[in-house]
């Protein structure tokens, strides 16, 4: 309910007291975000910590221990338990969140998510149902599997949602943090139309991955202000069925092998991307 109640109005005042950029309070798309926040029966975050949670509560109990680690964490300690559970919820949304971007599939249906011009805490609702199930899979699977205990799960969640209205809001905080947590300026960049920025910075909160793998973005002195695509529907109905059409329409000009892989970039194009 913290979630719901709670932070969900608690950092749109951090953004009016610290924010990173001076922009307006009310902006084109607000009300859709709200509903996008809310339309799930006001209960998302709520619904999905206790789904998730109950998973692995049954799994120990009809479940249990096997092998192939399955059942691991039933009897560990709290800290390892803990830690874990930040592992599975990293490296999954890390990969999921990978995918989205190079797999043109998956990219018209996370395209909603960027499409808002301007990025505040508002605009971290802004999903496709079917992204939002690509994120949760992988993670629901491994919690299944490993059957760590459910109470640490459930804040696991509940901090998850909590950080990534923290992530999307419109805060200023020192510049250091971004080097180890994905705050509100390196997520931003992950957001931003700059041509250096595409593709980068795709962790959820501690952002260790991008450093291994190459993809983080984090400039000193600089905030990105291009975000989103102009004339992109700020309707969550057009939002929810928009994506359908866009992936006919590549599917019927170029094939099915133009959704699973991006075309290769000529110099050409990556001049004609910086020039913009």
């Amino acid at each position: 309910m913290m979630a719901l109640w709670g932070w969900i109005w608690i950092i749109p005042i951090l953004e009016r007291l610290f924010p990173l950029k001076g922009q307006k309070f009310i902006r084109p798309g607000m009300i859709n975000d709200l509903i996008h926040t809310y339309h799930r029966v006001h209960l998302w975050s709520f619904l999905n910590a206790i789904l998730i949670a109950w998973l692995a509560a049954y799994a120990q109990e009809n479940g249990g221990q096997g092998p192939f680690g399955r059942g691991a964490l039933i009897d560990a300690h709290w800290s390892i338990t803990a830690l874990c559970v930040m592992l599975f919820g990293h490296v999954s949304f890390y990969v999921a969140h990978y995918a989205c971007h190079k797999i043109p599939l998956l990219w018209q249906f996370h395209k909603v998510h960027h499409s808002s011009l301007k990025l505040d805490s508002f605009s971290t609702s802004r999903f496709h149902i079917f992204d939002k199930t690509l994120f949760a899979a992988p993670y629901l699977m491994l919690v299944t599997y490993f059957q760590p205990d459910p109470g640490i799960v459930f804040l696991f969640v509940s901090l998850n949602d909590f950080w990534g209205r923290y992530g999307h809001g419109n805060i200023k905080d020192p510049h250091w943090i971004g080097y180890f947590l994905s705050n509100p300026k390196f997520h931003r960049w992950h957001h931003s139309n700059h041509p250096e920025a595409i593709d980068k910075n795709f962790s959820a909160e501690f952002n260790f991955l991008d450093w291994i793998f190459g993809t983080a973005y984090y400039p000193k002195g600089k905030i990105p202000a291009d975000f989103g695509f102009e004339g992109y529907s700020n309707n969550i109905i057009i939002q929810h069925y928009q994506p359908f059409i866009d992936c006919y329409n590549i599917f019927k000009n170029d094939g099915w092998m133009a959704l699973l892989r991006k075309p290769k970039k000529t110099e050409t194009d990556g001049f004609e991307i910086v020039h913009d």
